[in-house]
């Protein structure tokens, strides 16, 4: 797996991207790298998975979600978007986003990048 980060310096977004085969301990890394970047403010994530193929099971994609239940920072991204192009990455980033229900921040799966990227950016410009 490939993994690159981009802090957008204009509203402190991690743009994470993926590409190759992604397996869980790829998913806990890279979670890992977004909240060790000093560079990231908190804010939103976009997870741009259009390059990669997903080689988890359900019970994998499970686990993930509740690493990072567990182990996100004290201020956790205010939403997560995931983005993908091929339906069975879609579905299991779906899987994910249930997974992941969590009050504190949301999660949305986009198959455009354009539109996880302007989601994404709302939350930057919503009050706190």
């Amino acid at each position: 797996m490939t993994f690159s980060l981009r802090i957008e310096p204009e509203s402190g977004i991690a743009i994470a991207t993926c590409s190759g085969v992604l397996c869980i301990a790829d998913a806990k890394q890279g979670a890992e790298a977004v909240w060790g970047t000093p560079e990231w403010s908190g804010r939103s994530v976009v997870c741009d998975l259009r390059s990669a193929q997903l080689d988890l099971a359900a019970a994998e994609i499970r686990d993930t979600a509740r690493f990072i239940l567990e182990h996100q920072p004290e201020t956790p991204p205010s939403r997560v978007a995931v983005v993908t192009s091929r339906d069975l990455e879609f579905g299991l980033a779906r899987m994910f986003e249930v997974f992941r229900e969590d009050r504190v921040n949301e999660v949305e799966i986009f198959r455009d990048y354009g539109e996880a990227l302007a989601w994404a950016r709302s939350a930057v410009a919503r009050p706190a």
